[in-house]
């Protein structure tokens, strides 16, 4: 930047300008600057010297000390860069801090060709407090909602509890031959009762978890008649009451599919029936009917009842709110939580009814091909199994102090013959059978008189005779966060009371007859493995307890040999493999980590051999040089199982078991629909991919690349560099913007080497690039968060590859057939998901 000659003419143009502005020279001198010191900071103009900037205090927006030498002007001096609104505090003793936003641009003096640097300071002092107020008001929001989630997991529990009691005798007598037809009309209004408080009591949870975030859907594609047809089944007694008709008007040859989590799409329409069906005239009509309307479904459920005034539109969808017209029993949460889950869904509902006439309640759902991926998901709810081998028996142990409790489940267990039900009422009881019998399973409530659950569970856990019983909590604490710190700590599994007897029995069966396997979603798998084998779904994997019981009893020893384990990725599949093995009684021997180097990943496997392992998980680094040392491997015996590639020359199922990547092609298409969106769909764009012979990163990039050629034909790839090493991304993508001044936007299949892309961006003043990425490491999710450079990447699951990989380690201990590639399945990561997601690619918080 040239500064214009004339010396008066630029000092007028500075003393117009609303900023504090100074023109520094490098040798320290204070060329030019203007007189809104006193404005900015409140002192003269004639108090910055260069003397006098040394003697003031800086500190960074965390409140750290900044040093002279580290303040915008002296960078640009030292380095010629330009950098924007980089916030500062000066410490004033009297006055208090004054934060100020400052830019810095370098100069070329015309006089002398003294390097400079125009700096421009903005006071934003009060935007600070301003953004200090809304801190503070959003803390205090977050008490109150912590305080009402307190009292709503206590009144749950205090509720539960009675109900427990009252709704499992009930169903027990339900299924009692010897009751007559009155008794049995009795056993229905207890049940009815009952069924509808907890309903009352789960609604309440819903909302609350709805206003903390807390509750999640499961978006999958979900056939509407389905689901109406089960509503209307389960409505259809209430509305033979009332003798009122519903008309289902869905034309049931035509597929109506939309997104939509189907249990809460269910949720949704038995609380519309029934509203229409309560406040609706005895001969009365219910119609359903749905349209499309652009890329939505709109549904409609619409009665012939009391009606609504226009006033009142708005207002029922208030919690707790109830028109005055009716004398129908209710809360008024229903249509409060079915407005709330729609929404959570991607629609919008709305109503119009005529007073008298009757109501109108629709809602619309997006259609299957207007999906836009939010990554969330639940475990699966699996019907009770069967178990058809007689000869298996199990020891159980129920540790409860309520009378009621124990009676119930051991009546509950009575008529399940393969299971022998123990009980203790106490935890120091409970412990002491536990030690002297031989127990399969154990159940505990939490809240035990003499000692918690969760320190009876640490105890059974440090104890030999008792560290691998299984353990289910039942308690009457439903609140998510309580549901996760318990099975966080390890416990197997938990039910909350009030129990529904069929899913506490298939809860009791799963945990004794699978005990680690995959919560991981069921997308489809687009990458195929190294031989173009068909991939396996990581979900399908599992090891049984009688599995366990077999691989702990034979004190097998594994090995892992990395290619590279200082990332996240790295970190995250070794701890999901020591994980999974310490729970199969595998002893880990040794961990490597070859730092890229083929020759040193050589060297470490010869040692590791020299350690006798029953198992060997490695990532090879080259195909070609390392394969002798993989077949040695083999030919001693040793059971080996890749990470992402596999050495030429090996065959699976005869020198190894299996080959595990994430779905590597789903998240390179994933990359590239990120990328089209960011860039407006059109652009000139650069690709930095890993120059080495491994498949998965092969896959990346042929995704990426085929999806912008078919998908986005505005959208030009228009160069192309390969790296070798990680540390290169900073030098290849400088090239890459200094060449192609209109380049839009670079995809990286590395997110280490994105990082390095992302400091050239910010040196050459780039902020505008979009970057999308793989994998999802920290400074990637920090630069994704705060909306930089990186706008979003397609990502594995680490964590849950290594505990495929020990699972099908454990396999070929077992000898059980193994599939020849297996994978986990793509994530797409933006800003929007980035906090969920994180969870569920390194299996621990955002905030670890």
């Amino acid at each position: 930047m040239e500064l214009i000659p004339n010396e008066n003419l630029y000092k007028e143009v500075l003393q117009t300008m609303s900023e504090y502005v100074i023109i520094q020279g490098k040798s320290g001198k204070t060329i030019a600057l203007n007189n809104n010191a006193e404005t900015v900071f409140g002192v003269k103009s004639d108090f910055f010297t260069e003397s006098n900037f040394h003697k003031l205090e800086y500190i960074k927006e965390d409140g750290t000390p900044l040093p002279y030498s580290q303040l915008p002007g002296i960078i640009t001096l030292q380095k010629g860069i330009t950098i924007y609104n980089y916030v500062v505090g000066v410490i004033d003793p009297e006055s208090g801090t004054k934060w100020v936003s400052i830019n810095s641009k370098p100069l070329n003096m015309p006089k002398d060709g003294e390097q400079a640097a125009l700096i421009t300071i903005s006071d934003i002092t009060e935007r600070k407090k301003m953004e200090q107020t809304i801190i503070c008001a959003k803390e205090e929001a977050v008490n109150a909602n912590l305080a009402k989630s307190d009292f709503l997991s206590k009144m749950s529990h205090e509720l539960r509890t009675p109900l427990n009691g009252i709704l499992g005798f009930a169903q027990l007598l339900e299924i009692d031959d010897s009751l007559n037809d009155e008794q049995r009309d009795f056993i229905q209004e207890i049940i009815g009762g009952g069924r509808h408080l907890l309903n009352l009591i789960n609604d309440v949870l819903d909302l609350s978890r709805i206003d903390t975030g807390q509750l999640k859907v499961s978006i999958k594609e979900v056939d509407l008649h389905t689901i109406i047809t089960e509503c209307i089944n389960i409505m259809q007694p209430l509305a033979k009451k009332k003798r009122i008709q519903i008309h289902n008007q869905l034309d049931q040859s035509q597929k109506m599919a939309v997104l939509a989590d189907p249990i809460r799409l269910k949720q949704i329409f038995l609380n519309l029936l029934e509203n229409s069906i309560k406040y609706n005239q005895e001969d009365g009509k219910v119609m359903i009917f749905s349209y499309l309307k652009r890329s939505n479904a709109v549904i409609h459920i619409a009665d012939t009842g009391i009606g609504l005034s226009i006033e009142e539109y708005q207002k029922v969808f208030v919690p707790f709110y109830r028109t005055k017209e009716t004398q129908e029993e209710g809360t008024g949460i229903g249509l409060s939580l079915v407005k709330q889950l729609v929404q959570l869904m991607g629609g919008k509902i709305s109503v119009t009814s005529l007073k008298g006439i009757g109501s109108d309640f629709y809602f619309s759902l997006p259609l299957p091909y207007e999906l836009k991926t939010a990554i969330q998901w639940e475990e699966e709810i699996m019907g009770l199994q069967t178990n058809n081998d007689k000869s298996d028996h199990y020891c159980l142990l129920y540790i409860e102090d309520n009378p009621s409790n124990l009676n119930l489940v051991k009546s509950i267990l009575k008529s399940q013959s393969s299971y022998t039900i123990l009980t203790a009422q106490s935890g120091k009881e409970g412990l002491e059978l536990a030690r002297k019998k031989k127990v399969d399973l154990i159940l505990l409530d939490l809240n035990l008189p003499d000692i918690h659950g969760l320190e009876l569970f640490k105890l059974l856990r440090t104890n030999e005779k008792t560290k691998d019983i299984a353990v289910i909590a039942v308690s009457a604490n439903a609140m998510p966060q309580d549901i996760q710190q318990t099975l966080s700590m390890g416990f197997d599994n938990y039910v909350t009371k009030p129990v529904i007897v069929k899913e506490f029995l298939t809860t009791i069966y799963e945990t004794l007859n699978s005990t680690i396997n995959q919560n991981i979603p069921e997308h489809n798998i687009l990458s195929t493995g190294p031989n173009g084998e068909e991939a396996v779904s990581a979900k399908t994997l599992h090891l049984s307890r009688k599995d366990l019981k077999k691989l702990r009893e034979m004190h097998y020893t594994a090995a892992i040999s990395m290619h590279y384990a200082g990332d996240n990725w790295g970190r995250a599949q070794i701890e999901g493999l020591e994980t999974t093995f310490n729970r199969m009684g595998i002893r880990v021997v040794s961990v490597t980590d070859a730092q890229l180097n083929p020759d040193k990943q050589i060297a470490d496997i010869q040692k590791i051999l020299a350690k006798k392992p029953d198992i060997l998980v490695s990532l090879p680094i080259d195909p070609l040089s390392t394969s002798e040392v993989y077949k040695t491997a083999s030919q001693s015996g040793v059971k080996l199982v890749f990470i992402d590639n596999t050495p030429y020359g090996l065959e699976a199922g005869k020198d190894y078991i299996s080959v595990v990547s994430a779905d590597n092609y789903g998240n390179g298409v994933y990359a590239a629909d990120i990328m089209a969106e960011k860039i407006g769909f059109k652009g000139k764009i650069g690709v930095l991919y890993y120059n080495a012979d491994f498949f998965v990163t092969k896959q990346r990039l042929t995704a990426f690349e085929k999806k912008i050629r078919e998908s986005y034909p505005d959208i030009q790839i228009i160069t192309r560099s390969g790296f070798t090493n990680p540390n290169e991304g900073k030098e290849l993508a400088g090239a890459m913007i200094s060449q192609h001044l209109d380049l839009k936007g670079i995809f990286v299949d590395w997110d280490l080497v994105a990082e390095g892309a992302i400091a050239s961006a910010r040196a050459l003043g780039r902020h505008d690039l979009v970057i999308t990425t793989m994998d999802l490491g920290t400074n990637t999710a920090l630069e994704i968060a705060k909306d930089g450079v990186i706008k979003g990447s397609g990502s594995q699951m680490p964590y849950h590859q290594g505990v495929a990989e020990a699972i099908l380690a454990g396999y070929a201990l077992l000898g059980k057939p193994a599939p020849a590639y297996v994978a986990v399945p793509a994530l797409k990561v933006t800003k929007e998901n980035l906090l969920k997601v994180w969870k569920f690619i390194y299996n621990r918080d955002s905030s670890n």
